[in-house]
């Protein structure tokens, strides 16, 4: 089984190595995705504060019209021979009722405008916070995943050795006490019974078959074969 257990430990290691690169592109993402999040909550605060400044000049060049749409009533109500408590006095009302009436239609818009630009910015930079933390937990899930093909590695190449020491320790054995042929049996042997112990092993070969069927009956009948001599 040392082959099948090194071509386990290769998976293992690749397959470590590969979800660990997801997990780097996973976290990569997440950084990502909320540095795009970031960027647009300042945009957005950078668009609000220059529609900010464009209202306070626009209520002020309207402020500056008032003035001179009161000073040109005024003149005109002079010009009439009216009075200022009399109804001359009626259209200059009129005139700056409409100015601040246009002034505060201006100012209770640009503050619907602020809040839910604030607004937008604050859920724009909690999107990215949260798809942050999402990529960073799925970065901490492969990262995990890869330790346990890590592990799966190790005892791959651990169960390899394993079975290489049993059949060369079987086939020494075996050829002392019977030559080319019990050196043969003996490998066998020795390996039937590293493939038994390498079950226990998550991520060897015998792990994931259920080990090595042959070699373990050639292990039982070997076994028999010598209990029946020693036993005449």
């Amino acid at each position: 089984m040392g082959v099948e257990n090194y071509g386990a430990y290769q998976q293992n290691k690749t397959q470590a190595s590969i979800t660990r690169s997801n997990a780097r592109i996973a976290a990569a993402q997440g950084k990502a995705a909320r540095g795009k999040a970031y960027g647009q909550a300042a945009r957005i605060e950078a668009e609000n504060e220059v529609a900010g400044r464009n209202t306070a000049e626009n209520l002020e060049r309207l402020r500056e019209a008032e003035t001179q749409a009161q000073g040109a009533a005024v003149a005109k109500r002079g010009s009439s021979g009216f009075t200022a408590q009399g109804s001359g006095s009626l259209e200059e009302i009129s005139v700056l009722e409409q100015f601040e009436q246009r002034a505060q239609d201006m100012a209770y818009a640009r503050s619907l405008q602020d809040v839910g630009a604030r607004f937008s910015a604050a859920m724009s930079r909690q999107a990215g916070d949260l798809e942050e933390m999402q990529s960073q937990a799925e970065s901490d899930y492969l990262q995990a995943q890869a330790r346990v093909y890590d592990r799966m590695a190790k005892n791959a190449k651990h169960a390899m050795v394993t079975s290489i020491i049993g059949q060369v320790g079987g086939a020494i054995v075996g050829g002392i006490f019977g030559g080319p042929a019990g050196a043969q049996m003996g490998a066998q042997i020795g390996g039937g019974i590293a493939s038994q112990s390498n079950r226990g092993l998550v991520g060897s070969y015998e792990s994931q078959n259920g080990g090595d069927q042959y070699q373990e009956g050639v292990s039982n009948a070997w076994m028999s074969n010598q209990m029946s001599k020693w036993m005449r």
